[in-house]
């Protein structure tokens, strides 16, 4: 997938368009971004699946939810 920068706001977001229909946008922290980065500037974007850190994030929850709700933790 592809971003374009639109426009930086309020200092610290950057407002991305989806490449090239730009039919979609996104915030970003402006600090994930190169310093560099400018206006109209083009981005490859991808997403990596973490299936450890997912099922690491979903035990911390459920444990979470039983210590909410009281029920053992066998």
């Amino acid at each position: 997938m592809q971003v374009q920068i639109d426009r930086f706001e309020d200092g610290d977001w950057a407002i991305l368009s989806v490449y090239p229909d730009g039919k979609r946008s996104f915030d970003l922290p402006r600090e994930l971004l190169p310093a560099e980065a400018s206006v109209g500037d083009v981005f490859a974007m991808s997403f990596e699946h973490d299936p450890e850190e997912t099922e690491r994030l979903a035990a911390e929850n459920r444990r979470l939810m039983d210590e909410l709700l009281g029920r053992d933790q066998k």
